[in-house]
C-alpha cells in the first residue's frame, strides 16, 4: 500500500490535548493516543464530515477533528476539487473564531459546568444561534467543552465554527 501524501501540518490547540482515533467518529473511532497541545501532526488530503464534524486523516492513518487544529498547508496541491479552497481558510478561521453556531434542530443544552453529570442546564440555545466563546476549552466525559462569554459551557461537537 502506498503511503499517504502529507499535505499539511496541524498544531494541536486544546490545553488538554486531542484524542487521535482510528476512525473519523467519536462513537465508532477508538482513541489510539492523545496528541499534546502544541504537537505537530502530519495531515493527508483525506477529509470526512460526519454529523457536522470535519475530520482529517493523519499520515499514520488515524483521524482527528480539524476544529482543534491550527492548520498550515505544506503544498499547493491541497487546493483540489476533493478539498475546496474554503476548507483551509475556514479551518484557520476556526482557530481565531470566537463564534460557534448551534447545529442541532432541537437546540443545545448550555450548562454551568463542562459536564452532563455535574453541569446543570441553564438554558437551551436554539438552532442557528451564535454563541460567543471565551477560548477556554476542556475535555471531559469524552467530549470537548467550550466556555461561553456568560460563563456557561457547551459541547463543541454541536457547534459549527464556520458560519
Amino acid at each position: 500500500m502506498e503511503a499517504p501524501t502529507v499535505l499539511a501540518v496541524g498544531v494541536v490547540i486544546p490545553q488538554v490535548g486531542l484524542n487521535v482515533r482510528d476512525a473519523p467518529s467519536v462513537a465508532d473511532g477508538a482513541v489510539q493516543y492523545v496528541a499534546l497541545q502544541g504537537e505537530e501532526l502530519e495531515l493527508t488530503d483525506e477529509i470526512s464530515e460526519i454529523d457536522g464534524i470535519v475530520w482529517r486523516q493523519l499520515a499514520d492513518g488515524n483521524w482527528v477533528q480539524v476544529q482543534y487544529l491550527e492548520i498550515s498547508e505544506t503544498t499547493e496541491e491541497v487546493m483540489t476539487d476533493a478539498t475546496p479552497a474554503a476548507t483551509s481558510e475556514s479551518t484557520t478561521a476556526t482557530v481565531s473564531q470566537t463564534i460557534g453556531v448551534v447545529v442541532p434542530e432541537i437546540g443545545l443544552n448550555v450548562r454551568d459546568a463542562p459536564s452532563v453529570v455535574e453541569g446543570a442546564i441553564q438554558y437551551v440555545a436554539l438552532q442557528g444561534e451564535e454563541l460567543v466563546l471565551t477560548g477556554q476549552v476542556v475535555e471531559a466525559e469524552d467530549a470537548v467543552w467550550y466556555e461561553l462569554e456568560d460563563g456557561n459551557w457547551v459541547q463543541g461537537q454541536y457547534l459549527d465554527f464556520n458560519p
